[in-house]
Protein backbone atom coordinates (compact mmCIF):
# COMPACT_ATOMS: atom_id res chain seq x y z
CA UNK A 1 0.00 0.00 0.00
CA UNK A 2 1.72 3.23 -1.04
CA UNK A 3 -0.16 5.67 1.03
CA UNK A 4 -0.41 6.27 4.82
CA UNK A 5 -3.14 5.98 7.49
CA UNK A 6 -3.57 9.56 7.56
CA UNK A 7 -4.64 9.55 4.16
CA UNK A 8 -6.55 6.81 3.47
CA UNK A 9 -10.97 7.21 3.73
CA UNK A 10 -11.17 3.92 5.08
CA UNK A 11 -9.30 1.60 7.32
CA UNK A 12 -9.80 -1.97 7.97
CA UNK A 13 -7.80 -2.92 10.99
CA UNK A 14 -7.06 -6.36 11.55
CA UNK A 15 -6.13 -7.70 15.01
CA UNK A 16 -3.96 -10.55 14.80
CA UNK A 17 -4.43 -11.23 18.49
CA UNK A 18 -7.74 -12.45 18.07
CA UNK A 19 -6.21 -14.44 14.89
CA UNK A 20 -3.73 -16.50 17.26
CA UNK A 21 -6.29 -16.83 19.68
CA UNK A 22 -9.05 -18.09 17.27
CA UNK A 23 -6.29 -20.99 16.19
CA UNK A 24 -5.70 -21.71 19.91
CA UNK A 25 -9.37 -22.43 20.41
CA UNK A 26 -9.48 -24.29 16.61
CA UNK A 27 -6.76 -26.64 17.86
CA UNK A 28 -8.29 -27.11 21.26
CA UNK A 29 -11.23 -28.45 19.29
CA UNK A 30 -9.82 -30.46 16.85
CA UNK A 31 -7.20 -32.46 18.89
CA UNK A 32 -4.11 -33.27 18.90
CA UNK A 33 -4.15 -35.65 16.04
CA UNK A 34 -5.98 -33.16 13.44
CA UNK A 35 -3.41 -30.27 11.96
CA UNK A 36 -4.45 -26.94 10.20
CA UNK A 37 -4.53 -25.80 6.62
CA UNK A 38 -5.01 -22.46 6.37
CA UNK A 39 -6.51 -21.60 2.76
CA UNK A 40 -5.05 -18.23 1.98
CA UNK A 41 -7.52 -17.21 -0.86
CA UNK A 42 -9.00 -14.11 -2.19
CA UNK A 43 -7.36 -11.27 -0.12
CA UNK A 44 -7.28 -13.29 2.72
CA UNK A 45 -11.30 -13.18 2.74
CA UNK A 46 -10.52 -9.13 2.84
CA UNK A 47 -7.84 -9.38 5.74
CA UNK A 48 -4.98 -9.23 3.37
CA UNK A 49 -3.47 -12.04 1.49
CA UNK A 50 0.11 -11.94 2.99
CA UNK A 51 0.49 -10.27 6.45
CA UNK A 52 -2.00 -12.44 7.84
CA UNK A 53 -0.02 -15.54 6.47
CA UNK A 54 3.19 -14.69 7.55
CA UNK A 55 1.57 -13.86 11.29
CA UNK A 56 0.30 -17.38 10.76
CA UNK A 57 3.68 -19.09 10.01
CA UNK A 58 5.63 -17.15 12.72
CA UNK A 59 3.64 -16.79 15.39
CA UNK A 60 0.66 -19.57 15.50
CA UNK A 61 2.67 -22.52 14.18
CA UNK A 62 1.08 -23.23 10.98
CA UNK A 63 3.18 -24.55 8.33
CA UNK A 64 0.43 -26.54 5.98
CA UNK A 65 -1.23 -23.60 3.42
CA UNK A 66 -3.65 -23.78 0.39
CA UNK A 67 -4.77 -21.11 -2.07
CA UNK A 68 -7.72 -20.70 -4.48
CA UNK A 69 -5.42 -19.55 -7.55
CA UNK A 70 -1.94 -20.51 -8.87
CA UNK A 71 -1.45 -16.22 -8.61
CA UNK A 72 -2.22 -16.27 -4.66
CA UNK A 73 0.47 -19.42 -4.11
CA UNK A 74 2.93 -17.03 -6.44
CA UNK A 75 2.38 -13.98 -3.86
CA UNK A 76 2.94 -15.96 -1.05
CA UNK A 77 6.31 -17.54 -2.32
CA UNK A 78 7.19 -14.42 -3.52
CA UNK A 79 6.90 -12.90 0.12
CA UNK A 80 8.99 -15.56 1.62
CA UNK A 81 6.23 -18.58 2.26
CA UNK A 82 8.36 -21.77 1.79
CA UNK A 83 6.36 -24.02 3.33
CA UNK A 84 3.78 -26.61 1.83
CA UNK A 85 1.06 -24.85 -0.61
CA UNK A 86 -1.56 -27.10 -2.05
CA UNK A 87 -3.29 -24.48 -5.23
CA UNK A 88 -7.17 -26.39 -5.42
CA UNK A 89 -8.29 -24.56 -8.01
CA UNK A 90 -7.30 -25.54 -11.75
CA UNK A 91 -3.89 -24.64 -13.32
CA UNK A 92 -3.85 -22.19 -16.61
CA UNK A 93 -1.26 -23.81 -19.45
CA UNK A 94 0.35 -20.59 -19.08
CA UNK A 95 1.13 -20.80 -15.49
CA UNK A 96 2.77 -25.01 -15.22
CA UNK A 97 6.43 -23.51 -16.02
CA UNK A 98 6.09 -20.95 -12.58
CA UNK A 99 4.01 -23.79 -10.83
CA UNK A 100 6.86 -26.47 -10.81
CA UNK A 101 9.73 -23.82 -10.35
CA UNK A 102 7.89 -22.86 -7.33
CA UNK A 103 6.76 -26.33 -5.61
CA UNK A 104 3.44 -26.36 -5.57
CA UNK A 105 1.64 -29.16 -4.94
CA UNK A 106 -1.35 -29.26 -7.21
CA UNK A 107 -4.60 -30.38 -7.60
CA UNK A 108 -5.58 -33.07 -9.96
CA UNK A 109 -8.84 -34.23 -11.38
CA UNK A 110 -7.94 -35.13 -14.99
CA UNK A 111 -5.09 -36.19 -17.03
CA UNK A 112 -3.97 -33.34 -19.33
CA UNK A 113 -2.50 -30.96 -16.40
CA UNK A 114 -0.67 -34.34 -15.11
CA UNK A 115 0.58 -35.03 -18.03
CA UNK A 116 1.91 -31.33 -18.93
CA UNK A 117 2.73 -31.13 -14.95
CA UNK A 118 4.91 -34.03 -15.19
CA UNK A 119 6.52 -33.14 -19.23
CA UNK A 120 7.73 -29.56 -17.62
CA UNK A 121 9.07 -30.87 -14.10
CA UNK A 122 11.06 -33.31 -16.59
CA UNK A 123 12.41 -30.31 -17.79
CA UNK A 124 13.38 -28.80 -14.63
CA UNK A 125 14.86 -31.48 -12.92
CA UNK A 126 11.65 -31.82 -10.22
CA UNK A 127 9.37 -33.62 -8.89
CA UNK A 128 5.59 -32.42 -8.59
CA UNK A 129 3.49 -33.22 -5.40
CA UNK A 130 -0.29 -33.78 -6.41
CA UNK A 131 -3.47 -33.90 -4.54
CA UNK A 132 -6.51 -36.15 -5.86
CA UNK A 133 -9.46 -34.51 -5.96
CA UNK A 134 -12.28 -36.67 -5.60
CA UNK A 135 -15.85 -35.44 -6.63
CA UNK A 136 -18.27 -36.90 -3.87
CA UNK A 137 -21.25 -34.26 -4.84
CA UNK A 138 -19.88 -31.03 -5.36
CA UNK A 139 -19.81 -31.13 -9.30
CA UNK A 140 -17.23 -28.78 -9.21
CA UNK A 141 -13.74 -30.57 -9.49
CA UNK A 142 -12.48 -34.17 -9.09
CA UNK A 143 -12.78 -37.62 -10.23
CA UNK A 144 -15.80 -40.52 -9.07
CA UNK A 145 -14.89 -43.74 -7.43
CA UNK A 146 -14.67 -46.56 -9.16
CA UNK A 147 -14.02 -45.86 -13.28
CA UNK A 148 -13.09 -41.98 -13.40
CA UNK A 149 -10.46 -42.92 -10.29
CA UNK A 150 -8.89 -45.71 -12.15
CA UNK A 151 -8.18 -44.06 -15.03
CA UNK A 152 -6.59 -41.03 -13.31
CA UNK A 153 -4.55 -43.92 -10.49
CA UNK A 154 -3.17 -45.09 -13.84
CA UNK A 155 -2.55 -42.62 -15.69
CA UNK A 156 -0.49 -40.81 -12.52
CA UNK A 157 1.30 -44.10 -11.87
CA UNK A 158 2.83 -43.58 -15.42
CA UNK A 159 3.92 -40.22 -14.54
CA UNK A 160 7.64 -40.48 -12.96
CA UNK A 161 7.67 -36.93 -11.99
CA UNK A 162 4.26 -36.67 -10.08
CA UNK A 163 4.53 -37.95 -6.62
CA UNK A 164 0.55 -38.72 -5.03
CA UNK A 165 1.15 -36.41 -1.85
CA UNK A 166 -2.62 -36.46 -0.52
CA UNK A 167 -6.38 -37.06 -1.88
CA UNK A 168 -9.27 -34.91 -0.40
CA UNK A 169 -12.98 -34.10 -1.17
CA UNK A 170 -14.85 -30.80 -0.57
CA UNK A 171 -18.14 -30.95 1.61
CA UNK A 172 -21.01 -29.04 -0.34
CA UNK A 173 -23.74 -29.11 2.51
CA UNK A 174 -21.64 -28.72 5.40
CA UNK A 175 -23.64 -25.99 6.61
CA UNK A 176 -26.95 -27.50 7.15
CA UNK A 177 -28.03 -29.45 10.43
CA UNK A 178 -29.26 -32.33 8.29
CA UNK A 179 -25.70 -34.36 8.00
CA UNK A 180 -27.54 -36.44 5.25
CA UNK A 181 -26.31 -35.38 2.27
CA UNK A 182 -22.58 -34.92 4.01
CA UNK A 183 -22.23 -38.29 5.05
CA UNK A 184 -23.61 -39.89 1.69
CA UNK A 185 -20.39 -37.58 0.72
CA UNK A 186 -17.93 -39.12 3.34
CA UNK A 187 -19.21 -42.97 1.85
CA UNK A 188 -18.21 -41.92 -0.81
CA UNK A 189 -14.85 -40.48 0.03
CA UNK A 190 -14.03 -43.56 1.80
CA UNK A 191 -15.18 -45.72 -1.52
CA UNK A 192 -12.12 -43.76 -3.08
CA UNK A 193 -9.91 -43.92 0.07
CA UNK A 194 -10.56 -48.00 0.01
CA UNK A 195 -9.95 -47.66 -4.24
CA UNK A 196 -6.21 -45.86 -3.62
CA UNK A 197 -5.21 -48.42 -0.32
CA UNK A 198 -5.92 -51.39 -3.37
CA UNK A 199 -3.68 -49.68 -5.65
CA UNK A 200 -1.29 -49.57 -3.31
CA UNK A 201 -1.30 -45.53 -2.77
CA UNK A 202 -1.12 -44.38 0.70
CA UNK A 203 -0.95 -40.34 0.50
CA UNK A 204 0.72 -38.47 3.56
CA UNK A 205 -1.95 -35.90 3.41
CA UNK A 206 -6.03 -37.06 3.46
CA UNK A 207 -8.56 -33.99 4.13
CA UNK A 208 -11.90 -33.79 3.67
CA UNK A 209 -13.17 -30.98 6.62
CA UNK A 210 -13.89 -27.09 5.27
CA UNK A 211 -14.54 -24.56 8.00
CA UNK A 212 -18.54 -25.98 8.92
CA UNK A 213 -17.17 -29.28 9.03
CA UNK A 214 -14.27 -28.55 11.00
CA UNK A 215 -16.70 -27.24 14.02
CA UNK A 216 -19.54 -29.51 13.45
CA UNK A 217 -18.50 -32.60 12.00
CA UNK A 218 -15.63 -34.30 13.49
CA UNK A 219 -16.92 -37.40 11.46
CA UNK A 220 -15.06 -35.77 8.38
CA UNK A 221 -11.60 -35.42 10.33
CA UNK A 222 -8.71 -36.93 8.87
CA UNK A 223 -4.77 -35.47 8.89
CA UNK A 224 -5.78 -31.86 8.42
CA UNK A 225 -8.88 -29.42 8.42
CA UNK A 226 -9.17 -27.03 5.78
CA UNK A 227 -10.37 -23.26 7.32
CA UNK A 228 -10.12 -19.92 6.02
CA UNK A 229 -12.51 -17.50 7.51
CA UNK A 230 -13.00 -19.18 11.02
CA UNK A 231 -9.75 -18.19 11.55
CA UNK A 232 -10.79 -14.81 11.20
CA UNK A 233 -13.42 -15.27 13.67
CA UNK A 234 -16.35 -16.09 11.62
CA UNK A 235 -18.32 -19.50 11.80
CA UNK A 236 -21.03 -20.56 9.64
CA UNK A 237 -21.79 -23.98 10.92
CA UNK A 238 -25.09 -25.18 11.86
CA UNK A 239 -26.67 -25.35 15.22
CA UNK A 240 -24.70 -23.90 18.59
CA UNK A 241 -23.88 -20.06 17.23
CA UNK A 242 -19.97 -19.64 17.56
CA UNK A 243 -19.47 -22.66 19.74
CA UNK A 244 -15.85 -21.98 19.85
CA UNK A 245 -16.24 -18.54 21.33
CA UNK A 246 -13.92 -17.18 17.94
CA UNK A 247 -13.46 -13.40 17.57
CA UNK A 248 -14.05 -11.47 14.73
CA UNK A 249 -10.56 -9.59 13.65
CA UNK A 250 -11.96 -7.14 11.32
CA UNK A 251 -13.18 -3.30 12.04
CA UNK A 252 -13.76 -1.60 8.81
CA UNK A 253 -13.71 2.72 9.72
CA UNK A 254 -14.29 5.52 7.60
CA UNK A 255 -14.31 9.28 7.78
CA UNK A 256 -17.53 11.80 7.77
CA UNK A 257 -16.29 14.01 4.91
CA UNK A 258 -19.65 16.56 4.72
CA UNK A 259 -22.89 17.10 6.35
CA UNK A 260 -26.03 18.89 5.27
CA UNK A 261 -29.23 19.05 5.46
CA UNK A 262 -32.35 17.54 3.11
CA UNK A 263 -35.45 18.84 2.91
CA UNK A 264 -38.76 16.38 2.83
CA UNK A 265 -39.03 15.90 -1.05
CA UNK A 266 -35.87 17.17 -1.99
CA UNK A 267 -33.34 14.92 -3.99
CA UNK A 268 -30.52 13.13 -2.79
CA UNK A 269 -27.48 11.64 -4.57
CA UNK A 270 -27.96 10.30 -8.53
CA UNK A 271 -31.67 9.24 -10.18
CA UNK A 272 -33.40 10.99 -7.29
CA UNK A 273 -31.78 7.61 -5.09
CA UNK A 274 -33.31 9.10 -1.81
CA UNK A 275 -36.03 11.42 -1.35
CA UNK A 276 -36.54 12.14 2.10
CA UNK A 277 -40.28 12.03 3.59
CA UNK A 278 -38.95 14.47 6.15
CA UNK A 279 -36.80 16.91 7.10
CA UNK A 280 -33.19 14.64 6.91
CA UNK A 281 -29.84 15.28 8.09
CA UNK A 282 -27.33 13.34 5.76
CA UNK A 283 -23.82 12.71 6.88
CA UNK A 284 -21.73 11.64 3.55
CA UNK A 285 -19.10 9.08 4.84
CA UNK A 286 -15.67 8.25 2.56
CA UNK A 287 -16.43 4.78 1.46
CA UNK A 288 -18.47 3.29 -0.98
CA UNK A 289 -19.04 0.53 -3.55
CA UNK A 290 -15.07 1.12 -4.79
CA UNK A 291 -13.97 -0.15 -1.93
CA UNK A 292 -16.24 -3.56 -2.17
CA UNK A 293 -19.02 -2.55 -0.19
CA UNK A 294 -21.60 -4.80 -1.23
CA UNK A 295 -24.12 -2.67 -3.35
CA UNK A 296 -27.49 -4.40 -2.34
CA UNK A 297 -26.76 -3.62 1.49
CA UNK A 298 -28.35 -0.12 0.37
CA UNK A 299 -31.38 0.06 -1.45
CA UNK A 300 -34.49 2.40 -2.31
CA UNK A 301 -36.36 1.16 0.70
CA UNK A 302 -34.13 2.31 3.23
CA UNK A 303 -36.09 0.33 5.81
CA UNK A 304 -34.47 -2.81 4.86
CA UNK A 305 -30.69 -1.05 4.30
CA UNK A 306 -27.45 -1.99 6.66
CA UNK A 307 -26.76 0.48 9.27
CA UNK A 308 -23.00 2.18 9.89
CA UNK A 309 -22.13 3.44 13.68
CA UNK A 310 -21.35 6.87 14.46
CA UNK A 311 -21.10 7.97 18.26
CA UNK A 312 -22.01 4.57 19.16
CA UNK A 313 -25.68 4.34 17.88
CA UNK A 314 -26.59 3.12 13.77
CA UNK A 315 -27.02 5.36 11.53
CA UNK A 316 -29.42 3.95 8.27
CA UNK A 317 -27.44 4.08 5.07
CA UNK A 318 -29.59 6.09 2.45
CA UNK A 319 -27.50 5.28 -0.53
CA UNK A 320 -24.34 4.34 -2.15
CA UNK A 321 -21.70 5.83 -4.52
CA UNK A 322 -18.27 4.53 -5.79
CA UNK A 323 -16.47 6.55 -3.67
CA UNK A 324 -19.28 7.93 -0.88
CA UNK A 325 -22.00 6.48 1.58
CA UNK A 326 -25.06 8.71 2.64
CA UNK A 327 -26.45 8.02 6.20
CA UNK A 328 -29.38 9.77 8.01
CA UNK A 329 -28.03 10.86 11.34
CA UNK A 330 -31.31 13.23 12.27
CA UNK A 331 -31.35 11.50 15.53
CA UNK A 332 -27.71 11.55 16.40
CA UNK A 333 -26.18 14.63 18.08
CA UNK A 334 -23.11 16.33 16.77
CA UNK A 335 -22.28 14.39 14.07
CA UNK A 336 -19.56 16.46 12.27
CA UNK A 337 -16.62 16.29 9.29
CA UNK A 338 -14.49 14.12 10.58
CA UNK A 339 -16.00 12.08 12.62
CA UNK A 340 -15.44 8.41 12.22
CA UNK A 341 -18.10 6.10 11.26
CA UNK A 342 -17.89 2.32 11.56
CA UNK A 343 -18.87 0.02 8.95
CA UNK A 344 -17.63 -3.41 10.37
CA UNK A 345 -17.09 -3.52 13.98
CA UNK A 346 -17.55 -2.04 17.69
CA UNK A 347 -18.71 1.51 18.57
CA UNK A 348 -19.35 1.67 22.43
CA UNK A 349 -22.28 -0.84 22.82
CA UNK A 350 -23.39 -1.22 19.41
CA UNK A 351 -21.50 -3.72 16.95
CA UNK A 352 -21.99 -4.57 13.55
CA UNK A 353 -20.52 -7.79 11.82
CA UNK A 354 -20.13 -9.24 8.43
CA UNK A 355 -22.46 -11.94 9.01
CA UNK A 356 -25.12 -9.67 10.26
CA UNK A 357 -24.79 -8.02 6.94
CA UNK A 358 -24.54 -10.88 4.68
CA UNK A 359 -27.97 -11.74 5.95
CA UNK A 360 -29.27 -8.88 5.80
CA UNK A 361 -27.99 -8.74 2.69
CA UNK A 362 -29.55 -12.29 1.10
CA UNK A 363 -26.10 -13.26 1.02
CA UNK A 364 -23.20 -15.11 2.59
CA UNK A 365 -20.30 -13.74 5.11
CA UNK A 366 -18.07 -14.75 2.59
CA UNK A 367 -19.13 -12.31 -0.33
CA UNK A 368 -19.28 -9.20 2.40
CA UNK A 369 -15.32 -10.11 3.58
CA UNK A 370 -14.13 -11.38 0.11
CA UNK A 371 -16.02 -7.93 -1.65
CA UNK A 372 -13.68 -5.52 0.01
CA UNK A 373 -11.35 -4.28 -2.09
CA UNK A 374 -7.54 -3.66 -2.00
CA UNK A 375 -8.47 0.49 -1.66
CA UNK A 376 -9.27 0.46 2.07
CA UNK A 377 -5.85 0.79 3.54
CA UNK A 378 -5.18 -2.77 6.29
CA UNK A 379 -3.63 -1.92 9.32
CA UNK A 380 -2.43 -4.74 11.24
CA UNK A 381 -2.40 -4.85 15.40
CA UNK A 382 -1.89 -7.38 18.31
CA UNK A 383 -3.82 -6.34 20.29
Amino acid sequence: MSYTLEEASSVLTVDLGKVKRNIERIRAHIGSNVDIMYTAKSNGYGHGLIEPTLYMRDHCGIHCFATGQLCEAVELRQAGVKDFILVMGGIPYSGIPSFVKNDFAATVYEDTIPRALNEEAALQGKKVRVHIKIDTGLRRFGVQAGEQLAHLIETLQALPHLEIDGVYTHLANGYSLDKSFTHQQMAEFEKALTQLKEAGIRPRLVHAANTAACVASPECYYDVVRVAALIFGYDISPGIKNRLGLEPSMRWTSRILNVLWAEEGENVSYYRFFVPKRRTKVAIIGFGMGDGYVRNLVTRDTAHNADVLIHGKRARLLDLNVDVAFADVTDIPDVKIGDTAVLVGQDGDEEITTMELGELGGTSNGHVCCAITSRPLRQYING
